[in-house]
Order: structure tokens, then sequence, then C-alpha cells
């Protein structure tokens, strides 16, 4: 919640933050803030839709919004997103999740490219089995979505708090390239 709440209050500096969260941890966050706080730091530019269980409902919701022109679309988080989904799908159904996924993301691309705002997508990595070339097993961080992500991405951000125990932000970046290998590059905030 500090990470979305420092960013949030940065983005915020660019225009209007429409922040839809949906595993509701910015939202409880904001709870502890007092109204003083709140009204300096988020004002009025900050709109928070919370998740609904119907997929239509959610996007009659949004298309009845009064939305600004400029500034960001926060989806917090994909994750959060699939479960309710999901729903009650059992475990190897999760390419339908998936896949409806993908129709939302594509409606707030679509809504994002219409009110020129950039979209934000939170994602938690998952740690997933991967077998090297020489056949041995390891571990490796990746975000939910999968191919769904990497293809519908300009670019993907990485961050985690530093070890060293000051407040600094780890950000690796990953930008596709057309024709061109993936570029990485890695800054501290």
């Amino acid at each position: 919640p500090a990470l979305m709440k420092r960013l949030v209050s940065d983005f915020l500096t660019l225009g209007e933050v429409f922040y839809l969260d949906f595993d509701l941890q910015f939202s409880s966050a904001l709870q502890n803030v007092g109204d003083l706080e709140f009204n300096h730091t988020f004002g009025k530019n900050l709109l928070i839709m919370h998740p609904l269980d119907d997929a239509l409902d959610f996007v009659g919701c949004i298309a009845s919004l009064e939305i600004k022109t400029g500034g960001i679309v926060m989806l917090d988080s994909l994750n959060s997103l699939q479960n309710i989904i999901a729903g009650n799908l059992i475990e190897g159904e999760s390419k339908i999740a998936n896949q409806r996924s993908a129709l939302l993301i594509t409606i707030l691309q679509r809504l994002s490219r219409f009110y020129s705002k950039s979209l934000l997508i939170v994602n938690v990595a998952k740690a997933r089995q991967r077998i090297g070339k020489d056949n041995s097993t390891y571990w490796e961080k990746s975000p939910v979505g999968g191919r769904m992500i990497k293809f519908k991405s300009d670019v993907i951000l990485f961050a985690k708090e530093t070890q060293d125990g000051l407040p600094n932000i780890e950000i690796r970046l990953e930008r596709k390239i057309p024709n061109h290998e993936l570029t990485t590059y890695l800054l501290r905030l």
C-alpha cells in the first residue's frame, strides 16, 4: 500500500488518477489517512472504483462515470481481477479467466486512449517453476497473465522495495522495441 500511495500522489501531479482498486488494499490504507492529509495529498483528482462481481456491470459503471482527459488509469491488481473473474472456475480453467481479463484490459486500453490517459496495471509476480537448458529446475518470477500481458504491454515495470532499509524503490523496466530483443533497464528511486 505504501508504494501505491506514493505512486498515486506522484501521478496526481500529472492529472486525474482513475484507480480501479480490485484488491482493496489502497482503499484500506486511505481509511487511515486524516481528512486534511487526504485533501492535501490526493484532492479531488482521485477517482476510486471498487470491484463488481459482474463484468458487464463493471463496464457499464465505468461508461457512466465523468472522466477527465489526461492523467492515468491504474488497475490494482491484475491478480485480484483474475480471481474475481475466475469465481467458481476450477483450477484448470485459469485460461478462461485469462481470456476474460484480456477483454477487460482491452476495454481499459481503449478507454485510456479515448481520454488521453496512460494505463498502469499492477501485477504481483508469481514464482513459476522453469526448466533450464541443462534440464535443471529453477524458479522464476513472472507476471500473472503471462503472454497476454507481454503482448498487450508497451512497457513492463518490476518494482520492489530495496533491501537496504531505505524507503527507496528499485524498478526494472522491460521495453519491447520492434524487431529487437527485450531491453532491460534498472533504476533506483
